[in-house]
């Protein structure tokens, strides 16, 4: 489970995974690749500051490796303010 939920935001997100099996690792990427048993393993949050997708699995003793969780989270840059002089429109 991603947590926040996948989807879009105007700011930075700090990601939880989490899964419901008892003892179970997960393992994630952050580039898009599907992970293995060797790629990141998951320990606490994961800072989200930019549009990035997530890909978890989760394996235990005695279960399969759990199937493919995808999470994309896009990220909709706060806009500056422009600045306006003698009452031109921006």
């Amino acid at each position: 489970t991603f947590s926040p939920a996948p989807g879009s935001y105007s700011g930075a997100q700090s990601v939880t995974l989490t899964n419901v099996t008892a003892g179970a690792t997960i393992y994630y990427t952050t580039d898009g690749s599907t992970p293995t048993t060797i790629s990141a393993k998951y320990t606490g949050v994961i800072a989200v500051s930019a549009t990035k997708t997530i890909k978890a699995i989760a394996t235990a003793p005695g279960h399969v490796t759990s199937a493919l969780a995808t999470g994309i989270y896009t990220i909709l840059p706060a806009t500056k303010p422009k600045f306006v002089a003698n009452g031109e429109v921006p």
